[in-house]
């Protein structure tokens, strides 16, 4: 057998959590959310009740608060979490430089899974600030970034519009690039990360040129207020894909 390349081990440290999520067999994701439920359950009904969450060490203080909201919609504690992370993910995604980011992407995914099985998900605010609030964790998932995400301003907190108010292909490109301003955007790396683990959001394979068409007047950095009226068009306009069913 030939021998492993250094691009191919380049390849492989550089597998995210959502690559082996996504490689991963449906029956065998369904499978970690049955098994989640069953041990929220104990928690749930243990005497003492306690679901607290504890922070992570290595996440920033935006990440933490984005893995506890999933860890709230999971009704599973952090610490839990982290362990299925340590214990059912392979050593390529758990090494200390890309640690914390890998693990924001385990989460997130079967957080926004989780939402996304639900009816009318697309018109949830729990979703749309979810999962841009976690794009914008990804570019700053560790502690190292503390500074940083002090300065972010959560999806959950922007303003958004009404939704009979803005036209998604003909907004003025002028508005839009003031409305975008001095706002905390989301690059096309995170998106092109994150987006992808809901199918109604974006495609795998079309995702960059969606960033582009909705980043065009933006400097091509993605504001939630975009994000959000995007989405909530999918719903309105039903031009979202069909979500896939796992059996």
């Amino acid at each position: 057998m030939p021998a492993t390349t250094e691009k191919e081990k380049e390849k492989e440290n550089k597998t995210g959590a959502l690559d082996i999520i996504f490689g991963s067999q449906h029956r065998s994701l369904k499978a970690l959310l049955n098994r989640s439920s069953k041990c929220s359950s104990k928690l749930l009904n243990s005497s003492d009740g306690d679901t607290s969450n504890q922070l992570i060490a290595c996440l920033s203080a935006f990440a933490n608060s984005v893995v506890a909201r999933c860890s709230k919609i999971l009704q599973i504690p952090t610490q839990e979490l982290q362990q299925r992370f340590e214990t059912e993910l392979p050593e390529s995604v758990k090494q200390p430089s890309s640690y914390a980011k890998n693990f924001l992407e385990f989460c997130s995914y079967l957080a926004l899974f989780q939402l996304s099985r639900r009816p009318d998900y697309l018109s949830k605010k729990e979703f749309r600030c979810l999962s841009y609030d976690v794009m914008l964790a990804w570019e700053a998932p560790d502690a190292e970034s503390e500074s940083l995400t002090k300065e972010t301003t959560s999806g959950s907190n922007q303003q958004s519009e009404d939704e009979d108010g803005w036209s998604l292909f003909y907004s003025s490109s002028t508005k839009t690039a003031v409305q975008v301003d001095e706002e905390k955007t989301v690059g096309p790396e995170a998106f092109a990360r994150i987006a992808p683990a809901c199918a109604a959001v974006a495609d795998i394979i079309t995702v960059h040129n969606l960033f582009e068409a909705l980043t065009s007047s933006s400097g091509h950095r993605l504001h939630f207020l975009i994000y959000d009226k995007y989405l909530r068009s999918l719903d309105k306009y039903d031009l979202a894909p069909l979500s896939v069913q796992i059996e």
